[in-house]
């Protein structure tokens, strides 16, 4: 027979497990779209174009992304952006859960 501390101590971790299959669904669902994203933009960058384009108005800012082959450098930038977005993420998600699991301090007397 369990006492009522069994039982809450049990109801406990329990629901962390639950939390922590939670926790690792989300990363997975995101990790999955993160390179989906990536393939797709890889894709869409290789699928752009065989030639070199024109550029009637070299002086607009969006038509010269295009200009001498300068959409590597665009991808490039798309991608590190990406890159650095997931790091933050998982570093905030990071702290949080160490804020969540760390036992609250004593104090000392």
């Amino acid at each position: 027979m369990m006492t009522d501390a069994k039982r809450l101590e049990a109801m406990h971790e329990r629901a962390k497990m639950i939390k922590l299959a939670r926790d690792r669904m989300i990363n997975r669902i995101l990790g999955t779209v993160s390179t989906l994203m990536l393939a797709a933009i890889v894709v869409l960058s290789t699928l752009s174009g065989g030639g070199q384009h024109t550029i009637e108005s070299a002086g607009e800012a969006g038509s010269s992304l295009l200009y001498e082959g300068v959409g590597g450098y665009v991808i490039v930038a798309v991608t590190s952006f990406m890159v650095a977005v997931v790091i933050t993420v998982l570093c905030i998600r990071w702290r949080n859960k160490q804020k969540n699991t760390d036992p609250p301090a004593k104090d000392k007397v």
